[in-house]
């Protein structure tokens, strides 16, 4: 219990670095929803706008853009159970799609946001689809930064790797070294390694950054795996998250900003989605990655701001 309160710790406070850096001014709260408590991060005036980030990631990860942001938004990320400050939660043998829809109406009801626009990356893209999906009404527009998970089956070789290292950090001997080698700041290199094939530009990326998600990778290694475990399989995602021609019945207007140099797939993917979809739009973010906020942070919230504006 100690050491998960240290890990907590130890994430709470890098986590305050990343948002005094790029977003000062920004409160957290806690919120419930029926399977637990999270915190969600606010700053801002105006209408309303939600962040999911993606798989592995935490509500911080969007700093960078939520300052820019706050300008004409009230803006609001949070945490996906399992990762950030959010409870701990086991996805093995849970319908990650319906418990996304459950997840995500929860938190709307408890931050009183009727109808909102929902930013999503990756996983939390695709977190956004299903709502999109399932609850039309309370989505006003759907905006994917990166590839959305499910809109390709496979996925690249690397990301294998991931749930390795996960399994590694936990093993009883040699995990407790491993984590304490992650967090030394002399072992920040690596984490630029690792984010290198999530954005085009890793030499960018700032200390603060790499802190906060190597200290969210430590504290939530377990739930994290077992959603790896519960989404993937040896081909890619599960059959079940990918959207094939889905994306024609997706009623809510939707645009993708999809990254030049995103690993998880080509512009092509994205381009080919929008085609199919009654009110889709694809901008093409050029020199970014997976993150396309990390490599270019004042041209994705620029598109996001101007597609909340034409919806």
């Amino acid at each position: 219990m100690a050491t998960n309160r240290r890990e907590y710790e130890l994430l709470k406070e890098a986590r305050d670095r990343l948002l005094r850096k790029y977003a000062p001014g920004t409160t957290e709260k806690r919120v419930r929803w029926s399977g637990g408590g999270t915190q969600a991060l606010e700053i801002g005036d105006g209408p309303a706008l939600l962040f999911v980030h993606g798989g592995l990631g935490q509500a911080s990860d969007w700093a960078p853009i939520m300052a820019r942001l706050s300008r004409e938004f009230h803006v609001y990320a949070v945490d996906r159970p399992g990762h950030g400050l959010a409870d701990s939660f086991d996805y093995r043998g849970v319908d990650i799609l319906s418990h996304a829809v459950v997840f995500l109406k929860g938190i709307l009801d408890e931050l009183g946001l009727r109808r909102v626009p929902v930013v999503g990356n990756s996983m939390g893209g695709r977190w956004a689809i299903e709502l999109a999906l399932r609850e039309p009404d309370r989505v006003s527009h759907v905006i994917l930064t990166g590839l959305p998970a499910g809109a390709a089956r496979e996925l690249p070789r690397e990301f294998y790797e991931v749930p390795k290292l996960l399994r590694l950090i936990q093993r009883p001997v040699i995990g407790p070294f491993v984590r304490n080698m992650m967090a030394k700041p002399s072992s920040r290199e690596h984490a630029r390694k690792g984010i290198a094939g999530m954005v085009s530009h890793a030499e960018r990326i700032s200390d603060e950054i790499l802190d906060a998600g190597t200290f969210n990778f430590i504290r939530n290694r377990r739930s994290m795996l077992s959603l790896v475990e519960q989404g993937t399989d040896k081909v890619g995602m599960v059959p079940e998250f990918v959207m094939t021609d889905k994306w024609r019945i997706v009623k809510v207007p939707t645009t993708f900003l999809w990254g030049e140099k995103d690993v998880f797939g080509s512009p092509q993917l994205g381009r080919e989605a929008a085609s199919k979809m009654p009110k889709g739009k694809f901008v093409l973010i050029p020199e970014a990655g997976h993150l396309p906020w990390l490599d270019e942070p004042e041209k994705v919230a620029e598109e996001i701001a101007k597609a909340i504006h034409i919806m």
